[in-house]
């Protein structure tokens, strides 16, 4: 039978782990854990404890080799101390009583093989030995090295530890009998018959190290008949080191033997000798009632481990049955099935949850009836509601059309209104500028500012209808190609120092040399209607602009010293017919779109527009532009209104423009800087009127909507083929078409928009007369 899935349960859930499973492997862990923890907790301390055992015993059988070999020791110091204490100066005390004292002695502690009397001086004056006849007063010297470096003790010297005839252990102690010293020597070999004696087990043995380091005693005798050093052996060094803080014993080291093997070793100290009685016993001998130990505790151990399981498992089982059973009703339950009761008799709390799953099924049947009646209801006014949600969804969609299309027909009215409007302002400006080169009179060339200001303020007027109308239809795309901003900021400076002369301000444009990525007409209208909202609020002081480097940006500021925003209005200034009304300013009435036109402006080149302000002090408006790569292209000349008459003069131009006013103003600036100028309204027109010239115009001035469906890019196609030469053309329009750029580019022409001054017509005459003149 498969395991039902719940309808929020996910396919790609964790694998499925059983209940019964769950409580099983918890159980036995916790079981298993704590019998671990016991077992190896009696291991540890068994183990420790029968190593403190068999330290204890060798403790004890250390001490008391230690003490035989002390008492063994003092025994012969007593027989020398009672040699000397003698009246060897009396005269029925001679040398013949001291050779019978002497052998007696020798007979009481065989280890003393020899005897000698020596003078103050050192000169022998009696000798008796086991192995060598006696001497008398033969005069010899003692060899006061084999006593050197041993302290005396209660009148005994003891000297180091030697080898006779190179293989015997032996060792020599003297006792001062008030005119000289009787001088013993003793055969070490004895000592391996006391260490004998104690054994740590079957394998354990003693063995003795004198102060040198020398084994002066061992159970085997060929050990010692070796002459073995051990003083830089494992044990011994342990030993010293241990002894140094507790000068009595060392018990517990962990060293080998003289065949490798690991053994527990003691140290005992004999005391005012420096040997060292070690007592060791191989590991595995010693630790082997300990391991029979560990070896019992793990098999119980496995056993336990064993019986855990099996008890964690069926008891898991008993108590995951009940929660499996309950689990199966709810999966009933939540496939429909509420009809079905869980019985369970416990007698316990699960018995008592089984009859409130119980109670719950059923009060789950009595909700399911209510609900489907209300799930009725609900869907009867579910319906109805929809029916309503229609008719207005209905309403709002109509509603919606009306506006795009009323919205739709504002931007064709703008769009129409402001290239029809533009017709007239475009031959007012140029008129204007013919007129003002005309007069003479300072009255009169005031007023002709006065005019020249207001028509520059309805031109702005007019150009700000146009872009909003342009940006609306979204017929506005960015050509990006390097920009010379020094190049921009020269005409900024040109174009707005006169609105602010007139308003006694100081406008300071910083001179630079960056490049950056950008589209020069969008960026030219964003700085001029950054600079022109600057003008327009600033009463007294000044507008400044300039450029900083951030890192692979450049950032335009514009700073001025007007009243300044509240931070309330920051953001609302970026929003359409939008003004801040300041009063005392003598700012033009404006429409309010020059900021939402820069805003829309910066987000089409992917600029960054930022201000900040502060009220009564001004505001400073921030615009990042990426910095470009190319190297800083040649300075733009910008000539003077006065010098284009010397560079225009008798060139050779062609107007072709079928609004006659229009025709006319251009003739007459034109002709104001010396040009020789040919007008018509239609191409065939102008055709005709230059079949009376024998010389190729130098350039062609048109508009781009002459009628009857021409355009001016098929009047430059048509001059330039007629003369087989590449005129120079400036395409000049009132029309917001987004695809006029690429057309004129295409065309290698100029396109200005207009209305267009005297000034900016006359530089890009003579810039696009230079482009065409240049190799």
């Amino acid at each position: 039978m498969s395991r039902p899935r719940w309808p929020w349960q996910s396919r790609n859930r964790p694998l499925y782990r059983p209940l019964s499973r769950r409580y099983a492997l918890g159980l036995s862990s916790v079981t298993l854990s704590l019998l671990l923890l016991s077992g190896m907790s009696e291991m540890y301390f068994g183990y420790r404890e029968s190593l403190a055992r068999i330290e204890a015993v060798q403790e004890a059988l250390a001490e008391g080799a230690a003490r035989e070999i002390q008492t063994y020791l003092g025994v012969i110091d007593a027989g020398l101390r009672d040699a000397a204490k003698m009246p060897w100066g009396r005269q029925d005390f001679g040398l013949a009583q001291r050779r019978e004292e002497f052998y007696r002695l020798m007979q009481l502690v065989p280890a003393i093989t020899d005897l000698q009397v020596v003078d103050r001086a050192g000169r022998e004056l009696l000798a008796t030995s086991k192995h060598a006849p006696d001497r008398i007063e033969s005069g010899l010297l003692l060899d006061e090295a084999s006593l050197a470096g041993v302290s005396a003790e209660e009148g005994i010297r003891r000297g180091r530890t030697f080898f006779r005839d190179g293989y015997l252990p032996t060792m020599r102690m003297a006792a001062h009998d008030g005119q000289g010293a009787i001088v013993a020597t003793v055969d070490l070999r004895l000592l391996g018959e006391v260490v004998a004696r104690f054994r740590a087990g079957e394998g354990g043995l003693a063995y003795i190290v004198d102060a040198q380091g020398l084994l002066i005693a061992h159970p085997q005798a060929t050990q010692v008949l070796s002459r073995m050093d051990l003083s830089r052996s494992e044990a011994v060094s342990q030993a010293r080191a241990n002894l140094a803080d507790r000068p009595e014993l060392s018990r517990g080291l962990s060293t080998h033997d003289f065949q490798g093997r690991p053994v527990i070793t003691t140290a005992a100290a004999v005391p005012g000798t420096g040997w060292i009685v070690f007592m060791e016993q191989q590991r595995s001998e010693a630790l082997k009632p300990a391991w029979a130990t560990l070896s019992r505790t793990l098999l119980l151990m496995a056993l336990g481990v064993v019986a855990a399981l099996i008890a964690g498992i069926a008891f898991a089982r008993r108590m995951a049955a009940p929660i499996v059973a309950l689990r199966q009703a709810t999966a009933r339950i939540a496939a429909g099935d509420l009809d079905s009761p869980l019985e369970l008799h416990r007698q316990d709390e699960i018995e008592d949850l089984a009859q409130d799953f119980n109670r719950m099924s059923a009060r789950l049947r009595d909700l399911y009836a209510s609900l489907e009646a209300k799930v009725a209801e609900r869907t009867s006014q579910l319906s109805d509601a929809r029916d309503v949600l229609a008719a207005r969804a209905d309403e709002l969609s109509q509603l919606k059309d009306e506006a795009e299309r009323a919205n739709a027909a504002k931007t064709r009215f703008l769009a129409a209104a402001s290239h029809d409007l533009r017709q007239p302002m475009h031959s007012i400006s140029l008129l204007l500028g013919v007129l003002q080169s005309r007069l003479g009179s300072p009255e009169h060339l005031a007023l002709a500012d006065k005019i020249q200001s207001s028509v520059a303020t309805m031109e702005n007027l007019f150009g700000n209808l146009l872009d909003i109308s342009k940006l609306d239809a979204g017929a506005v795309q960015a050509h990006v190609e390097d920009v010379d901003l020094g190049w921009l900021l020269h005409r900024l400076e040109q174009t707005w120092a006169p609105q602010a002369a007139e308003k006694r301000l100081r406008l300071s444009v910083r001179a630079c040399r960056f490049v950056v990525k950008g589209d020069a007409v969008l960026l030219e209208r964003i700085a001029g209607n950054l600079v022109a909202n600057a003008i327009r609020y600033t009463r007294r002081g000044g507008v400044l602009v300039g450029c900083r480097r951030r890192g692979n940006c450049v950032e335009l500021q514009v700073w001025d010293s007007g009243p300044g925003i509240e931070p309330r209005y920051q953001e609302a200034i970026f929003e359409e017919f939008f003004r801040i009304e300041a009063p005392g300013t003598g700012q033009e009435k404006g429409l309010g779109l020059g900021l939402s036109i820069v805003q829309r402006c910066a987000h089409i080149l992917g600029y960054r527009l930022t201000v900040s302000s502060r009220v009564g002090r001004g505001s400073v408006f921030r615009l990042d532009m990426p910095l470009s790569t190319s190297s800083l292209p040649s300075p733009r000349a910008s000539p003077r209104l006065a010098a284009h008459r010397q560079v225009l003069e008798g060139r050779f131009i062609v107007v072709v423009d079928d609004e006659a006013m229009n025709a006319q103003a251009l003739v007459d600036a034109l002709n104001a800087s010396g040009c020789h100028v040919v007008a018509a309204g239609s191409c065939e027109a102008v055709l005709s009127e230059l079949q009376a010239h024998l010389r190729v115009p130098d350039l062609i001035v048109t508009d781009f909507q002459l009628g009857a469906g021409r355009d001016g890019f098929e009047v430059i196609h048509r001059l330039r083929q007629h003369y087989d030469d590449d005129i120079a053309a400036l395409v000049v329009t009132a029309s917001s078409d987004a695809g006029l750029q690429a057309r004129a580019a295409a065309a290698g022409a100029r396109l200005l928009h207009k209305p267009i001054g005297l000034q900016r017509l006359l530089e890009a005459v003579q810039e696009s007369l230079a482009s065409t003149a240049a190799p």
